[in-house]
């Protein structure tokens, strides 16, 4: 049989046990007691056939120590050997026959427990609430067969009941690809399809529904964000581009868009608004979105309501002014103007049609100046007659 063959079958028995363990990360292991179960002894055949009975070793070994050679070199050939064994072997080839011997009899299955707890514990570290509890009680029982049992099995069985937890945890907001793809799985998914939905499928089902939620926002978006939309778009981004705009970009360029709109109102605001509006534009994205939403409105109302008051007020005082002043001024007037101070004078030139005093004006109002400035005129006339009247019967009867 050639050496390569021979090689061969040796790598196969001689690292059963290990290739069971394959991972690519190790890390520190605990530092309790242990128990050590020693690996099955690999096994070569004694003699190569092609070399005359001569076994392959370094020039002078002897068989065992040949094959016990090439039992280490097949484990170091494993790309699953953790670090501790790997280290341990490379140092066994190195040195003498009875090294090689120690390391296959004593430090092989040591070292490979130590790289075990230090790969279990990283698995447990990095893992669900599942996979922490399953590792934890296999490094509490603390033996090969247990922390074996935990990489070949436990961590998997573990790891499909943190996975369909995540997958709950997807649904609420979720947009319709991935609300789907998440119930079925939920419902038939096997371990191997939850595991990679929740590594990779995830991503490409929700840069779906990102897709379409972007195209959602371009009905009511503002400007700038409307401009980012599209240039997203315009370019096929990536899944991870997509998610970015989203949860971050899409918050920025809106409340750009609101501090726009919020500084346009400040330009002829009334007091309240003005006031509401600068507030909001020194304060946070939330604080303008609040004024959009409700303190624009409130503002306007009070700002309103001082306007009304304010026309209320005038009209009041205007009515009252106006009514006492009309009273003493057709008193005072009729008085001084007929001389008597009795209010009943022959004319009032205040009142006179096409006059510029206090009561000219135009429309009803001149119209009801005129009618009262001819009645005023006709009640002093009407004074005068009377008085001439008695004044030529006291001359008579004189």
């Amino acid at each position: 049989m050639k050496l390569s063959r021979i090689a061969s079958a040796v790598a196969t028995a001689a690292i059963a046990p290990a290739v069971l363990l394959a991972s690519t990360a190790f890390a520190a292991g605990a530092s309790a007691a242990v128990t050590v179960a020693k690996p099955a002894a690999p096994t070569v055949p004694d003699t190569d056939p092609v070399n005359n009975g001569q076994q392959q070793g370094k020039p002078g070994e002897g068989p065992q120590a040949a094959k016990d050679r090439a039992a280490i070199q097949a484990i170091l050939a494993d790309p699953a050997t953790g670090p501790g064994v790997r280290e341990a072997a490379d140092k066994a080839l190195k040195g003498s026959a009875e090294d090689m011997r120690k390391f296959l009899d004593v430090e092989w299955a040591k070292q490979q427990l130590s790289d075990d707890r230090a790969l279990v514990a990283q698995i447990t570290e990095a893992g669900g609430p599942a996979v922490r509890k399953a590792g934890d009680a296999a490094m509490a029982v603390n033996t090969r067969e247990a922390l074996t049992e935990f990489l070949r099995n436990g961590q998997h069985v573990a790891r499909f009941e943190d996975d369909k937890a995540e997958l709950t945890r997807m649904l609420p907001g979720a947009g319709k690809a991935v609300t789907e793809a998440v119930n079925k799985l939920l419902s038939s998914g096997t371990r191997e399809e939850v595991r990679e939905f929740v590594q990779t499928g995830q991503h490409k089902a929700r840069a779906e529904d990102d897709r379409v939620a972007l195209q959602g926002m371009l009905k009511d978006a503002g400007p700038g964000l409307k401009e980012g939309i599209t240039k997203l778009l315009e370019k096929n981004p990536t899944p991870a581009e997509l998610r970015t705009f989203i949860t971050t970009t899409q918050h920025t360029l809106r409340d750009d868009d609101n501090a726009v709109l919020i500084s346009a109102m400040v330009k002829g605001a009334g007091p309240e608004l003005k006031k509401a509006a600068l507030a909001a534009l020194k304060g946070t994205p939330a604080d303008r979105i609040e004024f959009l939403k409700n303190g624009q409105h409130a503002a306007r109302a009070k700002d309103k309501a001082a306007d009304n008051k304010g026309a209320k007020d005038g009209d009041e005082n205007t009515t009252k002014n106006g009514g006492k002043d009309s009273t003493t001024k057709s008193a005072s007037d009729a008085g001084s103007e007929n001389g008597t101070g009795t209010g009943t004078g022959t004319a009032n030139k205040a009142t006179a049609p096409g006059s510029s005093g206090p009561l000219a004006s135009t429309g009803a109002n001149a119209q009801l100046a005129v009618a009262a400035g001819a009645g005023a005129a006709a009640l002093g006339a009407g004074s005068g007659l009377l008085y001439a009247g008695r004044r030529r019967r006291a001359a008579t009867k004189g």
